[in-house]
């Protein structure tokens, strides 16, 4: 299976873009109706939801609702729907393992959501627009995430900083197929014991090693596709992925929007960037 350009997906009648960047994405679209049963609702991260030209309305598991033209939702928040009709809606969203997403927690503070005025986003809103059409470049989803996340915080996003062994295992696992990975490796690398290593990366990172693992494999195989012309399954393969429905199935659960159309009722255009 081949991915389409973006001007073939423009033929196609996709309803929106997604914008794929290293653990975080942007999503644009005129009207965004996600619904209880999305899996990207059970992904952690952190989104910021912005209504471009009108309100955006979510709903959480205990049938409470918020509106607002800027909300931010926290990590572990009961999510279940999201709406904007003909609103425009930018959601960023971002996982753990950026500074993005280690920006927005400390802001949060445990506070499960937030209503942010418009105004200090209001510049960003034609630049948003503009992108629904699969324009933006890396650079520029980049400056924009950026931005979006200091006017919410109102500080410079600062570089993350890690324990030098949980560097080395990030780079272990950058460099590793998948099924090579494993906690007795990483933790004997670094030279810690098993149980210290799982709770040390998992405060790090905020996942388990294998999730990460699997994230990883996942966004190399995608660096594969769209940069060096590798097929799915080639790509799959050559990243330890089991089959190409493995392959599959982690995508599915990271974005939360199935690879394969036939099986995907919303349409989005797909824009990767890796820088």
């Amino acid at each position: 299976m081949t991915i389409q350009s973006i001007k073939q997906q423009i033929l196609s009648g996709f309803e929106g873009v997604v914008y794929y960047r290293a653990r975080s994405i942007l999503l644009l679209a005129p009207t965004l109706c996600i619904g209880p049963g999305d899996k990207t609702h059970k992904r952690k991260c952190i989104r910021l939801l912005i209504g471009c030209r009108g309100p955006v309305k979510v709903g959480f598991g205990e049938g409470q609702t918020l509106e607002g033209r800027v909300l931010l939702l926290g990590d572990d928040i009961s999510l279940c729907e999201i709406e904007g009709i003909a609103a425009d809606v930018a959601l960023l969203d971002f996982s753990p393992a950026t500074a993005e997403y280690q920006a927005l927690y400390e802001y949060l503070a445990g506070r499960p959501c937030v209503t942010l005025a418009m105004d200090p986003f209001e510049h960003l809103v034609p630049r948003l627009q503009a992108g629904q059409d699969g324009s933006l470049q890396c650079r520029q989803l980049g400056e924009l995430q950026h931005e979006a996340v200091m006017r919410v915080t109102g500080v410079e996003v600062a570089p993350l900083e890690y324990d030098a062994r949980i560097v080395k295992a990030l780079r272990m696992i950058d460099e590793m197929p998948l099924g090579d990975i494993s906690l007795g490796v990483l933790s004997q690398a670094v030279n810690l014991s098993a149980d210290r290593f799982r709770h040390l990366f998992k405060e790090t990172t905020g996942c388990t090693v294998s999730q990460y693992a699997r994230q990883t494999a996942l966004w190399r195989a995608l660096n594969l596709i769209t940069q060096q012309g590798y097929t799915i399954t080639a790509a799959s393969h050559a990243l330890g992925f089991h089959d190409v429905s493995h392959f599959y199935r982690v995508y599915s659960d990271l974005f939360g929007i199935s690879l394969s159309e036939r099986s995907n009722p919303r349409k989005f255009r797909r824009v990767r960037c890796f820088d």
